[in-house]
């Protein structure tokens, strides 16, 4: 498992607004952890609808890149950390300029320093 690897991956049992069900979801962890640990970093996404506002701790993903067969809402906002035993198939793998998307919301949504 790769950073930026989008995969679907089972997110049951959830708790309160916790996304749940079986959804993509991307890698956010870096590859060092990711090549020892039996878990990672995950941001879930949700299908796009149109109209529907994207806050800053959420990146707008277009089908069909990393995959998605819906223009999708990867959700910073939602990180978690996911058993790598959650994850059933690779669907694709996100570009560079969408990390660089994904890498500033998730600077927003934990309040990191070099936030734009």
């Amino acid at each position: 498992m790769k950073r930026g690897e989008v995969y679907d991956a089972r997110l049951e049992p959830i708790e309160g607004s916790e996304q749940g069900g079986t959804r993509p979801v991307i890698i956010v962890s870096r590859d060092a952890i990711n090549a020892y640990s039996p878990v990672v970093l995950a941001v879930p996404c949700t299908t796009y609808q149109t109209g529907k506002r994207v806050y800053p701790t959420q990146v707008l993903i277009q089908a069909p890149y990393g995959g998605l067969t819906n223009d999708s809402i990867a959700m910073a906002d939602q990180v978690r950390v996911l058993s790598k035993s959650r994850f059933l198939h690779i669907r694709g793998i996100l570009s560079d300029e969408a990390m660089i998307l994904l890498n500033q919301a998730l600077l927003i949504a934990l309040d990191l320093p070099g936030q734009t």
